[in-house]
């Protein structure tokens, strides 16, 4: 409106003073004109593409979070599978309709993040950051991390461990949460039956293996068992590879700190 108004004044101050009749109008309807294609289309134009290359780096920031979680999910119970495979590739040519650069760059990242040192908390932290505010994106993230660990057609505990930690990161409720599941897997187990409400201990008794109900002692016990078949030091006396000490390493560190939450919790 502004290109149209001023070129509009202008109009009528140049018609009247060349002695057009109706000068005034006739000025503000060419002033106006001119002021459209001259002045306020272009403007219209750039703001735009700047909304949609907007649009697109935003859109394009949300793939990367898709990728490197679903990635982390995927590789959480061992090696990746086929059907883990077939569904990312589904979600890059079907669901987000991505091309071929697209899908080079989606695949990028997947094998990134699935070798990377980082955590997946740590992923999950960042898309939070980013898209926490925008709840049904922070929805559409839950779910297609459910997606991914139901392409082999279980969900292993390791799978429902990162599950429970990203519903804690993402602020979902235990029944938003259960409602997810369902979609997914049909049983439900009877600790999750008996617990209506979220509560941020859930993936530290899930990495423990126990529940609510257990008794300290029971805890104790499950603990202990846990701690000594993933302590890092039996794992290298067996040979076993870098690759899975590390991966003993991180889960000993997470069985100490879910001891230790729940034992504090206790008290």
């Amino acid at each position: 409106m502004k290109g149209k108004f001023l070129f509009g004044i202008l109009g009528m101050i140049l018609f009247d003073a060349i002695g057009v009749p109706l000068g005034g109008l006739l000025g503000f309807l060419a002033g106006s004109w001119a002021g459209h294609h001259l002045f306020d289309m272009p403007r219209e134009k750039l703001e735009s593409e700047k909304t949609f290359d907007a649009h697109k780096k935003r859109q394009g920031r949300f793939l990367y979070h898709v990728f490197s979680l679903c990635a982390k999910i995927a590789k959480s119970d061992g090696a990746i599978t086929k059907s883990e495979i077939s569904l990312m590739e589904n979600l890059m040519r079907n669901h987000f309709h991505m091309s071929d650069r697209g899908r080079s760059e989606a695949i990028g990242v997947w094998k990134r993040a699935k070798d990377s040192q980082i955590s997946f908390d740590e992923y999950a932290r960042d898309f939070y950051s980013d898209f926490g505010r925008e709840r049904h994106q922070i929805m559409n993230m839950m779910d297609l991390l459910f997606a991914t660990a139901a392409a082999d057609g279980s969900l292993h505990p390791v799978e429902e461990e990162l599950l429970l930690r990203a519903a804690g990161i993402f602020h979902i409720g235990r029944m938003q949460y259960e409602r997810i599941k369902s979609r997914y897997f049909h049983t439900q187990s009877t600790q999750y039956r008996r617990q209506a409400s979220w509560s941020p201990l859930d993936p530290h008794y899930t990495i423990l293996g126990a529940s609510p109900s257990d008794s300290m002692d029971e805890i104790k016990r499950k603990y202990r068992v846990l701690a000594v078949k993933w302590h890092p030091d039996k794992m290298a006396a067996a040979g076993a590879s870098q690759e899975a000490q590390r991966h003993a390493k991180e889960k000993f560190q997470q069985i100490n700190e879910a001891y230790e939450k729940v034992l504090e919790a206790r008290r």
